[in-house]
């Protein structure tokens, strides 16, 4: 580990135990449960000094399961009601876990930092107004999963989200890429240009630094859109398997990007950070560049 503390840009945090195993499928998938409990002091023993958590409600699923409960006889004005009352507990959902997500943060505070979720279930003016509500409460970024979401990047849709989030200095963390075996097309980096281009001054952090199957669209938006960053998580596996980028590409992709243009993130309660900051140390990269991913580019870019 580096003799000086490290930040960590992509954690989620779950009120419970059992809420975060559900969430892992089941298991602990890298023997931990999620909660802020076993958070804080693991970040002590290991050098963690902030973490930045992303917290959001994938309702997708569970909206598509409610309806199906559903009968299957109602009359077309009862099914539009109870579709709108199923959607207002969703998005009771996500406003539940984004208020105890600042919650956290305040009871943590310069050590916990809270990006929230929004869901395009909700409509404009829903959007917008939790926005400004998380953002009164502290919020400093907002979470986008698109692959589990079901949109893509360019869904106009979004755009009150982006021009929201631009206007208040929130920071906006993307996944892209593939997940789960699920195609990552509508989280291609690509995807954005479009909003890249409308929002120049929106800060936009790709996590994955666009997912290896699109790790050459990423090098060449970070050239065009100098508002784009990219957290390494889970693209440096401290335990590589085969077919896992070398060293050598790793280093190749980070000096491409830019080295002050990425910040480390673990995914914590999903992976051990541990092992991939120790593979970082080993890419050939200098202590300086990196000095940059492990720690100071995140100062710089989120304000931390």
């Amino acid at each position: 580990m580096p003799d000086y503390s490290v930040i960590d840009v992509h954690m989620h945090t779950y009120p419970t135990a059992a809420t975060a195993i559900q969430a892992m499928g089941g298991s602990p998938t890298a023997g931990f449960t999620g909660t802020i409990e076993e958070l804080v002091p693991f970040m002590g023993r290991v050098g963690l000094e902030k973490a930045v958590m992303v917290n959001f409600t994938p309702v997708a699923d569970m909206m598509d399961a409610s309806l199906a409960n559903l009968q299957p006889n109602l009359s077309q004005s009862h099914r539009e009601g109870e579709e709108d009352r199923i959607r207002r507990e969703m998005t009771g959902r996500v406003k539940r876990r984004n208020r105890w997500t600042c919650q956290v943060a305040k009871e943590q505070a310069n050590l916990l930092y809270p990006f929230i979720g929004i869901d395009l279930i909700m409509d404009r003016d829903a959007i917008v107004e939790e926005i400004h509500e998380c953002y009164r409460e502290g919020a400093r970024g907002i979470k986008l999963h698109p692959v589990v979401q079901r949109f893509s990047l360019d869904d106009e849709r979004l755009w009150p989200a982006y021009e929201t989030a631009e206007r208040l200095g929130m920071a906006m963390l993307i996944h892209t890429g593939p997940y789960e075996g699920q195609s990552g097309e509508n989280a291609r980096p690509g995807r954005f240009i479009a909003a890249a281009q409308k929002f120049p001054h929106l800060i936009v952090i790709m996590a994955h630094c666009g997912g290896r199957e699109y790790f050459r669209d990423a090098v060449g938006m970070s050239k065009e859109y100098r508002n784009l960053f990219f957290d390494c998580c889970g693209i440096v596996p401290g335990n590589p398997e085969p077919g896992d980028p070398s060293n050598e590409d790793m280093l190749g992709l980070f000096r491409a990007i830019g080295t002050d243009r990425i910040m480390f993130g673990s995914d914590w309660c999903f992976r051990d950070p541990v092992p991939d900051i120790q593979r970082i140390e080993r890419l050939g990269l200098s202590r300086d560049e990196q000095r940059h991913i492990l720690r100071e580019n995140a100062i710089t870019i989120l304000q931390l």
